[in-house]
């Protein structure tokens, strides 16, 4: 007669699932053959790692404090390769609990359904969207609280410069927090369309100024240089929505140029067949390390950060361009970007505010000057 553990192991063996215990503590104890396929790890190099090095749940017993909401309810792992690939595998995480009244917690076990990896796109966004926000949220979070026990536990032992140095890292990490906020926030409302434009006619060389008047503290290791060709019509377009779009492109030009470098800001109307200045073309450009073929593919998405030497010593969301095409859509527009090493060029192109003296008999009447679209 064989033993339950035997029948257990033989039930896990053969399971094209995917099984995965640790301990209270987050260390792995115990995986099956199908994790170490899944993976390309073995058994003994799995063993004793934290889970947070294989795998990432979007809901767990520990970041909700609260076991009844989660037990057992389907959602979606990240599993990391040893290759360095993420995939998403449809998950199940359950407490593991010993003794009489199973009162005694041991640990966690999470069941990968390997023959069911999440396939749809959209599925494949939606979770790769909320693994990378977690992280996002978590790394100026774990840093405020560290500070702040820090001083709560040995504030008297720190000297008045270290308090005041350790008060403006947990202020600085907050402004972070709030940025990314304000950020996912943006996009839930371009994303849902649940914003108001008002369009109304706007001077583009006051906007611009205005804009570099502003960043004018980031730039003082660099030369901004506005060209603004006599004669441009206004813009057409809701005068914060623009002036957004233009404080992240002008933004980004400062925090990846090199210093004493000159950012150029040129704004010149664009002709149509008829020879009307209908459009307005807003140019923004660096002359920093430059952005590869490559990259260049996923410069407008989310999180799309670039990874380089420089963009690792930058804070940023990766949600700037990214917003920052959907205002420019939203506002009837289009948005591109060119780049070689040592100049990148950011290229907006904007309806102008066209008169109706200027409109050719042929042609038909422009936007409304205070239009609001919803």
């Amino acid at each position: 007669m064989y033993k339950p553990e035997e029948l257990l192991s033989a039930i896990l063996s053969c399971s094209p699932d995917g099984f995965i215990a640790s301990d209270e503590t987050g260390k792995i104890t115990f995986v099956n053959e199908t994790v170490e396929r899944v993976t390309g790890w073995t058994f003994g190099e799995l063993i004793g790692k934290k889970v947070s090095e294989l795998y990432s749940l979007p809901e767990s017993f520990v970041s909700s404090g609260s076991s009844a909401d989660h037990n057992g309810k389907p959602q979606v792992a990240i599993l990391a390769r040893r290759n360095g690939k993420k995939i998403p595998f449809k998950a199940r995480l359950a407490e593991i609990r010993s003794g009489g009244d199973a009162s005694h917690f041991r640990g966690y076990l999470v069941v990968l359904h390997a023959d069911s990896p999440v396939d749809s796109n959209v599925d494949r966004a939606q979770f790769e969207f909320v693994s990378t926000v977690s992280h996002e949220l978590r790394t100026p979070l774990t840093s405020i609280k560290g500070f702040i026990e820090t001083l709560l536990r040995s504030g008297d032992k720190l000297s008045e410069e270290n308090k005041r140095k350790y008060i403006i890292i947990v202020k600085e990490q907050a402004e972070r927090l709030i940025r990314l906020v304000e950020d996912l926030l943006a996009v839930s409302r371009l994303e849902s369309q649940s914003h108001q434009l008002t369009i109304r006619s706007i001077d583009i060389k006051k906007a611009i100024n205005k804009v570099c008047d502003s960043l004018s503290a980031k730039a003082t290791e660099h030369e901004l240089r506005i060209e603004v060709e006599d004669g441009i019509p206004n813009v057409l377009a809701d005068a914060d929505k623009l002036e957004q779009v233009l404080t992240n492109l002008i933004d980004n030009a400062i925090k990846y140029s090199p210093k004493d470098s000159t950012i150029l800001i040129k704004a010149l109307p664009v002709l149509n067949d008829g020879g009307v200045k209908n459009k307005i073309k807003i140019e923004v450009t660096d002359h920093g390390e430059g952005i590869s073929e490559f990259d260049l593919l996923k410069i407008f998405t989310k999180f799309g950060r670039l990874d380089n030497p420089l963009t690792r010593q930058t804070e940023g969301t990766g949600l700037g361009l990214f917003i920052t095409k959907a205002l420019v859509l939203a506002l009837k527009g289009d948005i591109s970007v060119t780049s070689k090493p040592g100049e990148t060029k950011f290229t907006v192109i904007l309806p102008a505010a066209v008169s109706s003296q200027a409109i050719p008999l042929s042609g038909g009447t422009g936007p409304v000057e205070g239009e609001v679209f919803g």
